[in-house]
Formats: C-alpha cells, sequence, structure tokens
C-alpha cells in the first residue's frame, strides 16, 4: 500500500521565533512505499551502483539501548552486508563473520563511522562497536577501501566479499560521529570524536577531535593509505559531532564548497551549534551573521543549486532540532533537550552572501530523519557532487528516497526503534513565471465591462484564462470565463482585453490566470472589485428577435425584490404560458420563450410585481 503526502502547500520563513512568508524553491511530496525484507537500520555506512543499495554496519535498535551499565549493545550490531534492489523489491544479505576474520570484520559491524562513495569505491572511516580482540566497545583506527558494484554481486550471488574490501590503519582516522566528504583530490574529515571506554550517562569517556582533517586517500586496489595530511583545530568550532556535511555549489554554478550545518555539543552547554562553517579547497570560514534553528543533528538531507538565482537549497527531513514549528500557529518552539521533530526545512544560502530557512506546516509522517539517509535518483540532472541542477527540472521530479534512522515515539525520552519507513521523494521547482504585467484595469459602461491588461514582457506564456467570482454571492467560486491566448515569447509590450456585457447587477472579482506551455501558472488579481449597479426603474424590453421562430429572448428590470409574474397570452386574450412565478431579488433578468408549440401570430406578453404592471406584443412567424 502506498501512503501520499503532499508536502508543498505554505510555507514560513522564520528569524528567531517568529515565521513569515517567503516564496519556496521547489515544492516536496513524499510517498511511503514498501520493500519486503528491507532491512530496519540507522547509523550505517552507504554506496549504491547500478541501481542497487549496499548498507554496511549500524544498528538494529533505537538511540542508544541505555541501562545501569552498558549501552551500544552489540547484539544490536548489523553484522550483515545488505543489498536492496528497489526495482524488484528484493533484498540480499550476507553475514560479515561469514568471509572475514573477526579482527577484520568489526569494524564493518560499527556505528556512526564516516563514510563517501567516490564511484566504484566506498571509503569506511572509524566507526563505534563492538571489538572481538579486546572484547569491549572501540573506536576504530582503521579505513576500509570497499569495492561497490564487486560487492553487491558478491552478496547477490551468495560469494565471498573477502576479495572486495582493503584496509589502512592510522590513529588520526580513529574516530566516530564525524563526517567524511571529498572536495577536489583531497578527503575532509570533520569533527567527530573517540570513545575512550564504553558510553555511559553523564559519564564523559569521549573525547572530542576539534579538528577538521583534510588528506588523499591512496588506493591502487592492493594497497591503501592516507598522504598529504592537515589538521585544522578550533577548539571552540569544531568540537562538533552528528552534524551534517553537505556538498554545495557557489553562485558562480561552477564552484564546489562544502557546508557543515549543526552538530552537538557546545563545550559550554549540551546544545548544538548554529552557525555553519564553510570549507574550500584554501580556506574554512564560520558564518556568524546566520544561526540555524532546525535540525542541527545528522539526518537525511536534499541538495539542489539554481543557476538562474545563484542560490544553494539544502533540505532537511525531520531529525532532532533546537527549535520545532508548532502544528497550530507555526511558531518556533525552544526545546533545550534537542527533541527529535517531524518538520521538514530547507535552508538557502542565497547569491548576496546572506542564508534563510523555511519550514513547511507539513509534516514527515513521524518522528523520523535522525540518522537516516537520502539516497538519490542518479538519473535527475545534477553536479559530481550530486546537488541538483534545479533550473534544469521543468516540472514534478523524482528525486531520491528516504530510507532507515531512527523512528522516536515522543519528542523526547521516549521509546525508539530502527525506522522501518522507506519514502520516496518528488519536487517540483517554483520559479517565478516570467510573464511581467505592467497594468491591469476594468472600465465599466452600465451593464457592460471591460477588462484591458498589458505585458512589457513574455517568455513561454500559452496565455490567460479570465475568471470570476460573483462576490455578492456568498455561494459562488471562481469561474473560468474566456481563455485568451498569450504571445509566447515577446521582448515588446503586448496588449489585451476581455468583455463583458449585459451583466446582471452585483459585485464581482476578477483575475488572470496566466499559464505557460509546461501547465505552471500565476494569478494577477484585478484592483478593486467590478459593480454592476441595480436599475433604478421597473421595465420591460421588446422581445428580440423580432418576429421570432420559434424561439425569442425578453428582458426586464426590476429595482426591489418582490413576487414576479410574466405571462405569454394569444390574441384572444387567453393565458397560453407562465414563464416566470416566483419571487425574485432585484436585477436584471432575460427569459426564453420557445413558441414551437405554438401556431404563429400575435402574442402579448405581460409582466406583474409590486404594482407595476407592462404588456408588450411580439409576432411568431413559422
Amino acid at each position: 500500500m502506498k501512503l501520499s503526502l503532499l508536502l508543498f502547500a505554505f510555507i514560513m520563513l522564520f528569524t528567531n521565533s517568529k515565521c513569515f512568508s517567503d516564496n519556496q524553491p521547489y515544492t516536496i511530496e513524499l510517498e511511503q512505499i514498501s520493500i519486503p525484507q528491507a532491512p530496519s537500520i540507522h547509523s550505517f555506512a552507504f554506496a549504491q551502483s547500478g541501481g542497487k543499495w549496499l548498507f554496511i554496519g549500524g544498528r538494529t535498535n533505537g538511540l542508544h539501548g541505555f541501562n545501569a551499565l552498558t549501552s551500544f549493545p552489540k547484539q544490536f550490531s548489523n553484522i550483515y552486508i545488505y543489498v536492496v534492489d528497489p526495482a524488484s523489491e528484493l533484498t540480499y544479505s550476507r553475514s560479515i563473520f561469514t568471509d572475514l576474520p573477526f579482527a577484520f570484520a568489526d569494524q564493518l559491524r560499527s556505528a556512526n563511522m564516516e563514510y563517501y562513495q567516490d564511484g566504484n569505491k566506498l571509503f569506511f572511516i572509524g566507526g563505534y562497536g563492538y571489538d572481538s580482540t579486546s572484547n569491549g566497545l572501540i573506536t576504530f583506527p582503521q579505513l576500509k577501501v570497499i569495492d561497490v558494484q564487486e560487492t553487491i554481486n558478491a552478496v547477490m550471488n551468495g560469494m565471498s566479499v573477502a576479495p572486495y574490501i582493503r584496509q589502512y590503519t592510522n590513529t588520526n582516522i580513529q574516530v566516530c560521529g564525524g563526517e567524511l566528504h571529498k572536495l577536489g583530490d583531497f578527503f575532509y574529515l570533520a569533527g567527530g570524536h573517540k570513545f575512550t571506554g564504553t558510553y555511559r550517562i553523564n559519564v564523559n569517556n569521549q573525547v572530542y577531535t576539534n579538528q577538521i582533517k583534510k588528506f588523499r586517500i591512496n588506493d591502487d586496489g592492493v594497497n591503501v593509505s592516507i598522504s598529504d595530511y592537515t589538521a585544522f583545530t578550533d577548539t571552540a568550532e569544531y568540537h562538533r559531532r552528528d552534524m551534517n556535511l553537505v556538498p554545495s555549489v557557489k553562485p558562480d554554478g561552477v564552484t564546489q564548497f562544502l557546508t557543515l550545518y549543526g552538530g552537538v555539543f557546545k563545550t559550554s552547554a549540551d546544545l548544538p551549534y548554529l552557525n555553519p562553517i564553510y570549507i574550500e579547497e584554501n580556506s574554512i570560514t564560520v558564518d556568524y551573521s546566520f544561526e540555524q534553528k532546525m535540525t542541527q543533528y545528522t539526518t537525511a538531507h536534499l541538495n539542489a543549486f539554481n543557476s538562474v538565482t545563484g542560490n544553494m537549497h539544502t533540505t532537511f527531513f525531520g531529525g532532532t532540532s533546537l527549535y520545532s514549528a508548532n502544528d497550530t500557529n507555526g511558531a518556533l518552539e525552544y526545546d533545550p533537550l534537542v527533541p527529535f521533530i517531524n518538520d521538514i526545512t530547507t535552508l538557502t544560502k542565497k547569491s548576496d552572501g546572506t542564508s534563510n530557512e523555511i519550514v513547511s506546516p507539513t509534516k514527515m509522517p513521524a518522528l523520523l530523519g535522525t540518522n537516516a539517509k537520502f539516497i538519490f535518483n542518479t538519473s535527475v540532472p545534477h553536479f559530481d557532487n550530486e546537488v541538483i541542477k534545479l533550473d534544469q527540472i521543468t516540472q514534478r521530479t523524482f528525486a531520491g528516497y528516504i530510507f532507515g534512522g531512527i523512528k522516536a515515539e515522543l519528542p523526547n525520552n521516549g521509546a525508539s526503534t530502527p525506522s522501518s519507513y522507506i519514502l520516496k521523494v518528488f519536487i517540483t521547482p517554483d520559479f517565478p513565471l516570467p510573464v511581467e504585467l505592467s497594468s491591469f484595469t476594468s472600465r465599466i459602461s452600465g451593464r457592460n465591462l471591460k477588462l484591458s491588461w498589458s505585458t512589457s514582457s513574455e517568455v513561454n506564456n500559452a496565455g490567460f484564462y479570465v475568471e470570476r467570482k460573483i462576490i455578492s454571492d456568498v455561494n459562488s467560486d471562481w469561474e473560468n470565463m474566456k481563455f485568451i491566448e498569450g504571445n509566447g515569447n515577446s521582448s515588446s509590450s503586448n496588449d489585451y482585453s476581455y468583455t463583458e456585457n449585459n451583466m446582471n447587477a452585483g459585485r464581482y472579482s476578477y483575475r488572470l490566470k496566466q499559464t505557460d506551455f509546461n501547465g505552471n501558472f500565476e494569478y494577477f488579481i484585478l484592483n478593486g472589485d467590478v459593480v454592476i449597479a441595480y436599475p433604478e426603474n421597473y421595465s420591460l424590453m421588446q422581445n428580440y428577435p423580432n418576429p421570432f421562430n420559434p424561439s425569442t429572448i425578453i428582458d426586464f428590470d426590476i429595482p426591489s425584490s418582490g413576487y414576479a409574474q410574466l405571462k405569454i397570452y394569444n390574441v384572444n386574450g387567453k393565458e397560453t404560458a407562465v414563464l416566470v412565478n416566483e419571487f425574485k431579488p432585484a436585477g436584471y433578468y432575460s427569459v426564453e420563450f420557445n413558441g414551437g408549440e405554438f401556431p404563429s401570430g400575435v402574442y402579448y406578453y405581460k409582466l406583474e410585481i409590486n404594482g407595476f404592471t407592462q404588456v408588450k406584443k411580439m409576432l411568431l412567424v413559422k
């Protein structure tokens, strides 16, 4: 069964603790799917090849599994290498101990490792988990290089994975809870920490690196090493773990860099970091001009760049956060416990160097996202760092999946489990439509209306739907009156008009629904209402056409509401038809008389209302 969750609607831009409206860069739609036998895990390493997913390590319990003596219980370590084929919905697995000795395999069942896929290689660094040699929990000082496609094939075919995994040991990479990414020829290992013993509540047995490490990884398929190692230290700003290190593109649409968002915990308090860090090939900069309110912990995230605006966007799906958006009014609510949330937020670094943060009032289907993975759809137009080229998307597009992570039952202090949710993510760009309206006016002459509007330029303009709503009728909704074709692409001004005659009395609102050839649209609303005045006098008009065959129209005006009768008589004064016999509000009316069943001749029609009586003659000719 599939559950469709539309996540676009209205959005809010917030600064400090208030929310303000702003344009979203794209709308988001989530669709829950099911893949039988897919693992429920979190804090794992991931790679993909040939449309198939590879999962290594991670945990199969909830947040930590604390009790009085233990945490990270080894029985909840994932000891399988999983391969999931979303196309066939088949899942394959192989125990890491089937092919590898314990001392080598143990790292592959760790959690919170740093990993990065570069082509067909998955680089797997550190991690925290059970070590058979010491019979305890350690932070591993190894780097493993895994051949992705070969490992996937081995697992699917029940063969050994040992030939496709290589290892290198170096205490400089004895880290867990950090993030690994590549920029140019160098890898960057940001933040993280090393456990000096078993994780305990209220016992400080972890040492933060306070560093961003930069190095090359050398691998010839047999031997692995690290070279050109440099470590940048900042005990205040780099004292972070469990953050999001995301690929980014500069406004020039060419230069790539990394952005480090969030992370925990500050040296002075158990609170997350709010200032982003920008990592470039020759510099590292902390942005003190912006504070990130939402989702400071590792979570599934999508990245997109718009070359038209020069804006870089990162969308965070749920996770844990210092703030959450109130379900009723959208206001931000502060919680120093950094609870699990179900908010979806998009953080934008604009071309002018400023940043903003947008929160959707539509939520994730549960308290999800923490330590989950966004699995990128590689068929979407993108840079080589998997940043989506947003300006090359013109319609609803499947962007990828959200897989795994932690599912919490309560924001704070509640039970948690590995998430079994698999969500497909669709995005639809929300570019402003390139039609500039220079004027939109109305002119009333009696009961006749003329709308006029002009454009100063047009791009891809299919045309305008003229829509009307009767304000004086509480049951009225917008009604399409006519479609006026546009001029497609035009750099000069163009004039358009729409007329409506013999309108009934009342108050009307008009708008233009401008539509492009891709089906995108936007509205232009007429400033002010159109008011058609009520008639000043009772009046019965001459029918038209006259003579007629077989039908004719009879118009009449009534300035005051009342019980109206409009009847037809033959030349002998005998009543032959009743056209109106009911209460009528003040206004202008038209009634059709069909004389198909009547013989040719002279007929009379009479209007009676509120003491007013008037008779006119008409001629039916067959």
